[in-house]
């Protein structure tokens, strides 16, 4: 609890000292504007910021790359958390690609099926836009995250993801479905529920799962199963990892669902470390 205001009162007091638009020295590279890419995958214009760490160009041979669902909501925080860490040696310097989301987004993007089986009233057109995970991971994988590289003349020594949620379930569908892109993944209250728990079906389907690091969390008053789904899957992890694989879960004893993002992204940021 007190790394967690610690760190809250210097992210303050860098927020209160910075001007709302940084620019890399000596490169004009701005990290506060919002672009797009016209994706072949999706067929649509998606939005996308990219923050790079301070001295950008002289740490290219050691940049991490984290990638954030509903980016929107966390990319102030990533942003600070990760200059804090990379400062006292906790991680390697970072490279943060936000892609920010709308609620049809969500469960456009981050569902890895079409799920017709459990459809609630009212929530009939979220439903009919759901199933396109694959497609967004087309996009994040072989044409966002390259022409970043391209760009910019980077070879990542590591790529993590980072979700909340539905933004939980699409971290867990990288894992599962398309482990080639990311190494490192970072789960927050994640929807496991969706489509009869189908990620988890594909998890025993599967057996052993092929990533680095993998943190997942969940609130202790996360209601209607959230907590439990986590608490599951650590144990099936922690049975199944190899000895170069490393898992951490933690409950958050005063969170809910809607509030445990923000601590799981602090934590999970430390615990991918180097």
């Amino acid at each position: 609890m007190n790394k967690i205001i610690f760190l809250l009162l210097l992210i303050l007091i860098i927020s209160c000292n910075s001007s709302t638009k940084i620019e890399i020295q000596n490169d004009n590279i701005k990290t506060s504007e919002l672009e797009t890419f016209q994706s072949k995958s999706l067929k649509e214009n998606i939005p996308y910021k990219i923050i790079f760490p301070e001295n950008f160009e002289i740490k290219k041979d050691s940049l991490s790359l984290l990638v954030l669902l509903d980016g929107d909501d966390y990319s102030g925080i990533a942003e600070n958390v990760t200059s804090l860490y990379e400062f006292g040696d906790k991680i390697y310097p970072t490279v943060i690609i936000s892609l920010p989301s709308t609620k049809e987004s969500r469960w456009t993007h981050y569902t890895p099926t079409k799920d017709t089986t459990k459809i609630e009233k009212g929530f009939e057109d979220l439903y009919s836009r759901t199933g396109k995970f694959n497609e967004f991971a087309d996009f994040v994988g072989n044409e966002l995250i390259p022409s970043v590289e391209n760009k910019y003349n980077i070879n990542f020594n590591q790529k993590t993801i980072f979700g909340h949620s539905l933004g939980g379930l699409g971290v867990l569908s990288f894992a599962v479905l398309r482990p080639e892109i990311f190494e490192n993944y970072i789960s927050a209250s994640p929807s496991t529920m969706y489509d009869q728990h189908f990620i988890f079906k594909t998890i025993e389907k599967n057996g052993n799962l092929n990533f680095n690091s993998m943190f997942i969390t969940a609130g202790l008053n996360d209601a209607n199963g959230y907590r439990e789904n986590v608490v599951w899957l650590n144990e099936y992890l922690d049975k199944h990892k190899s000895e170069n694989q490393k898992v951490g879960m933690k409950i958050y004893d005063n969170e809910n669902h809607s509030t445990s993002g923000l601590k799981s992204i602090i934590d999970g940021i430390e615990f991918i470390g180097k």
